[in-house]
């Protein structure tokens, strides 16, 4: 669709969010934003705001989601359009081999972060990880076909992506505050962003996994392995997993190297990114979370459940 707007986001308080049957009208202070409804394929609003119930009806009346989180980027509902509730392969998801799909998740992620790490590394004359951190991590990666239990595969998991986002601090500058993933109320910009380009890339792969008919709620890596954290679905977050260091990360670490995220914050009980800096960083998140890529990533996991292969 030409003109095509992945997703809508209403990001922090105070909106006032409208729709007539063709328009879509965003008032937030002083400003307006207005999109035509055959343009948008989803509505993601995070934080305390005001929408009117004709506004949703117009919404799915165009085959348009809604997400809701809070204002951390915490998952608290969703509403789909007709046909997005029925979830035929549950019961082929309850009998998959859950070490194997877990065991794949975990492999594919590790590898997209070590990628990574490597990629920001090369161009780095005095290196990115300190004594051992690489070997420490290609152990992990070699020991993971030998691991038979899944208290085992956690451990490994929970460990890489520690490392993985300690590893990262290294080329963000020192004054935006950012060591490694932390929990809400972010106390920087770094870890607020994460947190927001989550959410986008959490809600656009609930609506595909919706839409394939799997249970959003039935997972192996998460749910089985590691917890899938407040309100998050274990199978969306399964899939979403490898995808979050392309379609996220990187966009992140891009405008912290480039120096896009200094003084474009504020902190106070939490960190509140300026109207500038959100607006140029969802316009790159609009070219990372490709939709495409989405939708392939749970066709192929859709495909393992009924086979009951690896995912």
């Amino acid at each position: 669709m030409k003109n095509e707007v992945p997703w809508v986001t209403v990001w922090g308080y105070g909106a006032d969010i409208r729709a007539t049957r063709g328009t879509l009208t965003i008032r937030e202070g002083t400003s307006r934003r207005s999109y035509p409804l055959s343009s948008i394929r989803h509505l993601l609003i995070a934080g305390g705001h005001t929408l009117e119930t004709a506004a949703i009806a117009h919404l799915l009346a165009n085959s348009i989601s809604v997400s809701f989180f809070d204002v951390h980027g915490e998952p608290v509902g969703a509403i789909r359009p007709p046909g997005y509730s029925a979830c035929p392969l549950r019961t082929a998801q309850k009998n998959v081999p859950v070490h194997r799909f877990a065991m794949s998740g975990i492999v594919s992620s590790l590898k997209s972060r070590m990628r990574y790490l490597n990629e920001l590394g090369s161009g780095r004359a005095d290196g990115l990880y300190y004594k051992g951190e690489l070997e420490i991590l290609a152990d992990a990666s070699r020991e993971l076909e030998f691991l038979i239990t899944l208290p085992e595969l956690a451990r490994v998991f929970s460990l890489t992506r520690n490392m993985y986002y300690e590893i990262l601090s290294r080329v963000a500058a020192p004054e935006l505050g950012y060591r490694r993933r932390e929990k809400p109320p972010y106390p920087d910009p770094v870890n607020a962003m994460f947190s927001h380009g989550y959410a986008v890339l959490y809600a656009s792969t609930a609506v595909s996994v919706a839409g394939a008919g799997l249970d959003p709620e039935i997972g192996s890596l998460y749910g089985n392995v590691i917890p899938p954290g407040k309100n998050r679905s274990a199978c969306v977050m399964d899939i979403m997993e490898p995808l979050m260091t392309p379609m996220v990360d990187r966009v992140v670490m891009d405008m912290a190297q480039e120096g896009l995220i200094t003084k474009q914050y504020e902190i106070s009980s939490r960190c509140i990114l300026s109207e500038k800096l959100m607006t140029e960083f969802n316009r790159r998140l609009t070219n990372s979370v490709d939709s495409d890529t989405i939708d392939r990533a749970v066709a192929d996991y859709a495909d393992a459940v009924r086979s009951g292969g690896s995912a």
